[in-house]
């Protein structure tokens, strides 16, 4: 038997750097688990990858299992991923702590191990005894020096593993580890790409007297944590936000999610801008106690003459008047989120005239390497007109571009004050309703009640299109609209939805949604879903039009 470049512990597993040369009858074994490697740095799924190469690393050591776990970071876990003639540890999602077992001690060590006889004292998998496994050997995954998982293989009878059967081992583990670190790469700059578009607005809300525009931009090479949010108050007002989390990638914007849902809460419990930043502040350095953000939160009162103004460390906004070239706003500057301080945070009162442009944006847009931040903001205000917000954030964007080329990521939020007589965006109260809803579409009125048909089935399909007709028909200003469901056949859960966001936009505009069900089967989906205890129902629409609008009292009397 050949001898062993490995130091046997009392334990009789053997541990350390392997140093053989495979001999020539291995290189068409060694050549099976390049290519299935090669091959697999360039595939979508790397579970795919992995179930394909212990597959192969099981055939080309003629062992009886092979099995992958890959390092979970966070929990210090070995997690069984992929197997052969082993998959009970993928199926019942083994899990194994560093530093412990056979793969544990593996991880810990970063080097192989071999054990030549296999028993409890070796191993505190069940499933590797269960299964009669006699002798195992296994491989660190290493990325860059660091572990990312373990490769294993195991036989059902006695096994003494030469020195070229760690080296085949090894050299599977350490093409297993790239193609898995470039997979992992890919798939976290695609999660990230995904979840900070989810999070960022995909359509600016609407706001009378004001129009805004904004842009995202990446950085070269990853995404960051810079974003953007604006949504209106019950009160009238409008927030703006903009930030920037330290970091990059994956992280970055889960932490940049968070901050922003959280922000949107606070904003609703409290109107001053300091506290929902002080507010934000507590819970980050509790729960997220090593992220580090800038935030600029900004407010537009109801007659959008006036902007509070609180800042978390992140650079003053821009303010362009009318006649007047661009400056830097007057704003006090505290310090960031995630950093403790005893000061009470400063919010400052900027008047914004008619036809005034409010610019935010996070340092990705001013900030280079080889000039001085001043430089940047400067070019930037020479950008900025009292102009249209989307014919201005191209023209900052297109400035901005020849100034120098970015490397981090950019976020750029422009508000403009209407110039005309400020107000709502809805029509006129005084002018009769339903003029500006085709009749074709489903939508008969009589005075200001709007009976909506809805569609013969309700689903994921059409949710989106029911959606916009009821906020078409709530944008005419009626007193109720009635959705007409009594030959709608099915409604599912998407269906459910549209109603109720239908129901929020009528209550937030002074209106009245009620339903019209009859005998429809999809009552029962609304009786299920409790739609039915916030939106009134009635037998059918004339049932609906002949009942005063507005208020419990409208509601009809329980059928029996």
């Amino acid at each position: 038997m050949p001898a062993f470049a490995f130091d046997h512990d009392d334990d009789g597993s053997a541990a350390g750097p392997p140093r053989p040369v495979a001999p020539p009858e291995w290189a068409e074994k060694l050549h099976d688990v390049q290519s299935i490697t090669d091959a697999a740095l360039s595939m979508l799924d790397p579970r795919a990858l992995l179930d394909v190469l212990v597959g192969r690393v099981r055939e080309a050591l003629e062992a009886d299992t092979a099995a992958i776990l890959l390092l979970d970071r966070r929990s210090r876990q070995l997690v069984a991923t992929a197997a052969s003639g082993l998959e009970e540890e993928v199926q019942q999602g083994v899990q194994i702590p560093v530093g412990r077992g056979f793969a544990g001690r593996i991880a810990a060590q970063g080097s192989p191990v071999i054990i030549d006889e296999v028993d409890h004292t070796k191993v505190i998998n069940p499933i590797l005894l269960e299964k009669g496994i006699r002798s195992l050997m296994g491989a660190p995954l290493l990325a860059e020096g660091k572990v990312v998982g373990v490769l294993h293989v195991g036989t059902l009878s006695p096994r003494a593993f030469a020195d070229h059967d760690v080296d085949l081992l090894q050299l599977a583990a350490d093409r297993a580890a790239v193609a898995v670190q470039a997979l992992t790469a890919q798939l976290d700059r695609a999660a990230t790409s995904a979840l900070q578009g989810s999070l960022l607005p995909s359509a600016l809300p609407a706001a009378g007297g004001l129009a805004m525009a904004a842009r995202y931009v990446p950085g070269s090479g990853h995404v960051g944590g810079d974003w953007y949010d604006v949504f209106p108050l019950p009160s009238g007002e409008v927030c703006a936000v903009i930030g920037d989390v330290a970091g990059t990638g994956l992280p970055a914007a889960v932490i940049m999610g968070r901050i922003r849902s959280v922000m949107r809460a606070y904003a609703l419990q409290t109107a001053d801008p300091a506290e929902v930043l002080d507010r934000l502040d507590r819970k980050m350095r509790y729960f997220e106690p090593d992220a580090l953000a800038t935030v600029l939160y900004t407010v537009v009162s109801p007659a959008r003459d006036q902007v509070r103004v609180c800042s978390a460390g992140h650079l003053p906004p821009i303010i362009a008047r009318s006649g007047e070239p661009a400056a830097v706003a007057e704003v006090a500057s505290d310090v960031l989120i995630g950093v403790s301080s005893r000061e009470r945070r400063q919010v400052s009162i900027l008047d914004f005239p008619r036809g005034a442009v409010l610019c935010l944006y996070t340092d990705g847009l001013v900030e280079r390497r080889d000039r001085p931040i001043d430089e940047g903001i400067g070019r930037l205000c020479a950008a900025i007109t009292a102009q249209d917000p989307e014919a201005g954030c191209a023209a900052v964007m297109a400035a901005m571009a020849g100034y120098s080329p970015h490397t981090d990521d950019i976020a750029l939020l422009m508000l403009r004050r209407a110039p005309g007589e400020p107000g709502g965006s809805g029509p006129d109260s005084s002018q009769p309703a339903g003029t500006g809803t085709a009749p074709d579409r489903g939508v008969r009125w009589s005075g200001r009640h709007a009976v909506v048909t809805m569609p013969a089935e309700m689903d994921i399909t059409n949710a989106s299109g029911v959606s916009d007709l009821l906020a078409a028909v709530a944008g005419e200003s009626p007193e109720v609209i009635t959705a007409d469901m009594t030959a709608t056949a099915f409604c599912d859960s998407s269906g459910v939805n549209a109603l109720a966001r239908a129901h929020e936009l009528a209550a937030a505009g002074g209106c009245e949604l009620r339903l019209a069900l009859g005998d429809s089967p999809a009552a029962r989906i609304i009786q299920l879903t409790g739609l039915d205890q916030i939106v009134p129902v009635y037998r059918d629409a004339e049932q609906s039009l002949a009942t005063p609008g507005n208020g419990p009292d409208s509601r009809p009397a329980p059928s029996t």
